[in-house]
């Protein structure tokens, strides 16, 4: 049985102006075994031009490309081609003998670089490269999957976040409330000393609760991030250096960042993960969490002074963690980058396109 991919024509445009040549092409692949006899629907241009009208006309499966030709490279027929499909096949064919150049090609993204003077090579060089290019597709589709799944998982998270503060708020706050205004009853009556000694206690505890139920509440979902995230991450990095005991110091470059609320919300994620990370592994002295907020995107910096680490083990630790970060960003448009080494501390450096939150002044 043949399958769609064997059946289906070849479309094939060659960047070419020798017409001979384009036919001696056209004959070599024509009558190649490696190409499982699928049939062949080419077309020649000669520039920049004829290549951008052959792709409006309809979909190409892979490019020749004569390297030298008066009006025309390979290396702009290249750009040209990445310019419509990433990952395009594109075969760069030489009358020149240059390992220069080959590799030159290569750098360039051509999948393959073929002599005329070995024009029988080109059949399975073409096959080849189709077969790369249908990886490539596929490793690129389960990238954007990846970060799709991962995009979503961050928003359900949010979600659960924002609900479970919610129902504290709404169940045990309440019920909370209701306990200490009994006690309050309770300490209007009198009794005995023991009976009031224990009364006090259970108002402590009560307290205690309480204050624990509002610290979960603010980790969960803090409601100053409704006052924007610059307040947000400022009310973020004092409490950490009043409870961690670390010179820690937020900086912005804004009073207030406009930004879609789940690029917000990742933004203030990660510098709740990486304060949590200084405080238990860093042994450091001091903190800077910085927020720069430009024309097209907002990065967030956090940079310690402690003990470091190597990133290359990043690699073999288990779970998410810091590695997270990295598909974290790729999952809102953006990307992050990890700097550390053992003995100099380390910096996280978080970026997020500005997306449905507008764009600044080019000014800016």
């Amino acid at each position: 049985m043949t399958t769609p991919a064997e059946t289906a024509p070849l479309r094939l445009l060659v960047v070419e102006d020798s017409e001979l040549d384009y036919e001696l092409l056209l004959a070599t692949v024509g009558r190649d075994s490696a190409l499982a006899g699928r049939r062949l629907r080419a077309q020649r241009v000669e520039d920049e031009s004829g290549m951008r009208e052959a792709f409006a006309r309809g979909p190409v499966d892979a490019v020749v490309t004569d390297h030298n030709m008066p009006r025309f490279d390979s290396f702009a027929a290249l750009a040209v081609a990445k310019e419509f499909d990433l990952d395009l096949p594109v075969l760069v064919v030489s009358g020149e003998m240059s390992e220069d150049l080959a590799v030159a090609a290569l750098h360039a993204g051509a999948d393959d670089f073929v002599l005329k003077t070995r024009l029988f090579r080109i059949g399975p060089a073409l096959a080849r490269s189709l077969d790369a290019a249908a990886n490539r597709r596929e490793r690129r589709a389960q990238a954007q999957r990846l970060q799709e799944l991962t995009a979503h998982l961050e928003q359900v998270k949010e979600e659960e976040r924002r609900t479970i503060a919610r129902e504290i708020h709404d169940d045990i706050g309440s019920t909370l409330t209701a306990l200490k205004f009994e006690l309050a009853r309770l300490a209007s009556f009198d009794l005995p000393d023991a009976a009031a000694a224990h009364l006090r206690t259970m108002n402590s505890l009560i307290a205690n609760a309480v204050a624990a139920s509002h610290r979960i509440q603010h980790d969960l979902r803090p409601p100053v991030l409704d006052a924007g995230l610059v307040a947000a991450l400022d009310w973020l990095v004092k409490g950490f250096g009043a409870r961690a005991q670390i010179a820690a110091r937020f900086e912005s470059n804004r009073e207030d960042v406009d930004l879609p609320a789940a690029h917000a919300a990742a933004l203030y994620r990660v510098a709740q993960e990486s304060l949590n990370n200084v405080a238990k592994h860093a042994a450091a002295q001091r903190v800077n969490v910085t927020l720069f907020d430009s024309a097209h995107d907002v990065t967030l910096e956090i940079a310690d002074d402690g003990a470091g680490f190597d990133p290359r083990l990043l690699a073999a630790t288990p779970g998410f963690g810091l590695r997270g970060l990295v598909e974290r960003a790729r999952a809102l448009g953006g990307w992050a980058e990890i700097d550390s080494g053992p003995g100099r501390g380390t910096t996280i450096m978080f970026c997020v396109p500005r997306g449905a939150g507008g764009t600044r002044a080019e000014e800016d």
